[in-house]
């Protein structure tokens, strides 16, 4: 369960990658404001950001909320570097094919590969092979965008079931059009909400940040929970 919601906010991550500046303009439709972060996305080529992220958990009739910090690491095509500075200092990193879930605690890493048509159409649309649009039923689409404290809000839904995302919402800052929080609501009730801070687009990242090495005495698990692999 502990790594499954962790890849959901991985996941959740990655299409934070299409934050782009949004035209501040009145009676925007919620379609403009998300065709405007798609025509911008591809300006982007790097990205690097810190992470709020608050995960409340549903579980036998008890709720649980967790606090974490981090930063994450993004460049095209399909690279990804992810580190929590909260215990248990988790770090998850992709090359594009590969991608690897560190827990120094527990002294193991979980190795796999990137799939697109298993849960991965957030890196198909960081790699550019996937859109907003065609991926999820998005709420209002032709009606004026809703407003929440200052902020455009967008409902997403996947047009295939995911059981790590039953919904999307996306709060877009209506004077910088940056896409400033996102919060993922899964199949089992739980929800993780991503606050990103001093994000930095376009910047040269060292290329060793995408690279896993394993360090000595660390148990290597092919695999993920749940997964096929």
């Amino acid at each position: 369960m502990r790594a499954r919601l962790t890849l959901s906010s991985i996941l959740l991550s990655l299409i934070l990658f299409s934050v782009m500046p949004v035209a501040d303009c009145p009676a925007l439709t919620t379609g403009e404001v998300v065709r405007g972060i798609e025509e911008r996305y591809g300006c982007v080529w790097s990205l690097k950001a810190d992470f709020v992220q608050e995960t409340t958990t549903r579980m036998l009739g008890q709720t649980r909320v967790t606090k974490a910090r981090g930063r994450v690491y993004l460049q095209r095509p399909g690279l990804m570097r992810v580190e929590y500075t909260t215990p248990p200092k988790n770090v998850w990193v992709s090359d594009g094919k590969t991608l690897w879930f560190y827990q120094p605690r527990d002294k193991q890493v979980n190795v796999g590969r990137v799939d697109l048509e298993r849960g991965g159409f957030f890196l198909g649309f960081l790699m550019g092979e996937s859109d907003l649009a065609e991926d999820f039923e998005i709420h209002g689409w032709d009606r004026e965008v809703e407003t929440w404290h200052g902020a455009y809000r967008i409902e997403l839904v996947p047009r295939k079931p995911q059981a790590m995302m039953d919904r999307l919402v996306l709060l877009v800052d209506r004077k910088t059009g940056y896409v400033d929080q996102a919060e993922v609501y899964d199949a089992y009730g739980n929800l993780t909400r991503t606050l990103l801070k001093r994000v930095r687009v376009n910047r040269k990242l060292p290329a060793d940040l995408f690279t896993f090495v394993v360090p000595p005495g660390i148990e290597v698990i092919e695999g993920f929970p749940g997964s096929q692999d």
